[in-house]
This record gives C-alpha cells, structure tokens and sequence, in this order.
C-alpha cells in the first residue's frame, strides 16, 4: 500500500507541477495502473474451467473457483500491446508479493494448490485449483474448500511503457524491481 502511495504522490507531483521544463524521461512510464483486493472465500465462485491445450485438438481442464477483477481499461487495444502483472502474498500482510502464477505442494506432497489468472476485455479472471502430484492423491473438495483472503495486486503496464521497461531489460515478473523503477520515474 505504502508503494501504492509513493507511485501515485509521485504521478501527481509530475503531472501536478508546474516551472520550468526538466529533463525529459522515459516515454510512456506514467501509463501504469495498480489495484489490490482481498477477496474472502465467499467471493471465490465455483463452476470456473482452467483450460490448457496439451497438443492439437486436445485439453486439460482443471474445475476451478474464481473472482473477476473489473477493469475497465482492459480494452482489446490494451490486452494487443500492453501488460498486465499479477501478485500476491503467500502469506497475507507479509509484504512479500510473488508473481502469478503461483504453484505450491501440499504437505505430504499429494496435491498442488494453483492460483492463476487470465486477462479478459474489461477485467482479469483468478482461478484457484487443486491438481494431483501423485495418481492416488486425495485432494480437498474444491466446492467446499475455505479459500484464505489472500491480498492481490495487478499492475497494469500500457505499451508504451511496457517498451520502455523492456528497453532497460527490467524482470517484469519481479514485483521489487517494477515497483522500483516505477518510483524511480
């Protein structure tokens, strides 16, 4: 949250300012949104399908619970040239943001917990599912599983500043090292 702050004082600062002309800086690098939430267990929808095409003609689907994240300024035009990041805390309030997708094992090593996300016109979908590491895994009943209220933050980059970070070679998938240059800029 604390990032969150410092990004946007900084926006406004740039954009809110006025005197004389500094030096110019990387294009596009103020075309960067962010959000958190914290979706509790009953938020997470069950009924949602995670597909995965495994060769021509041929899927695997995992059953999966899902939250829809409204945003509006993922448009077709966004989705062709910009870049959406999502994180989030493994465990809550730690300040230690890992980039999706996230996969863990279970204890005893039977089963995966998946967190993953998918980028649609007007929103970004998360599913939670469970998929088997060993062929007589009991896995928990995802329908009735109490999903812990995780905290998730998306970034979204537009193209131009997506171009920029790439030009210096930033690791998009490092959420230090984004929020970094971002509060450099």
């Amino acid at each position: 949250m604390k990032r969150i702050m410092i990004l946007t004082l900084a926006l406004v600062f740039l954009v809110g300012c006025e005197g004389d002309q500094g030096p110019a800086g990387p294009s596009g690098t103020a075309n960067v949104l962010t959000g958190t939430l914290a979706p509790t267990n009953a938020e997470w929808l069950t009924g949602g399908g995670y597909a995965f095409q495994t060769a021509d003609g041929s899927w695997t689907t995992y059953f999966t619970r899902t939250v829809e994240i409204p945003a509006e300024e993922l448009t077709a035009d966004f989705l062709a040239t910009g870049l959406v990041l999502m994180f989030f805390e493994p465990r809550p309030d730690s300040g230690k943001w890992v980039p999706l997708p996230y996969s863990f094992l279970s204890f005893g090593s039977q089963y995966y917990f998946n967190i993953v996300f998918e980028t649609l016109e007007g929103g970004v979908l998360l599913h939670y599912f469970f998929n088997s590491n060993i062929l007589s895994a009991t896995m928990p009943n995802l329908t009735s599983y109490v999903i812990p209220t995780y905290n998730f933050k998306y970034v979204l980059i537009e193209g131009n500043a997506l171009k920029t970070m790439k030009a210096v070679g930033l690791d998009t998938t490092d959420y230090e090292s984004v929020m970094a240059y971002l509060n450099a800029q």
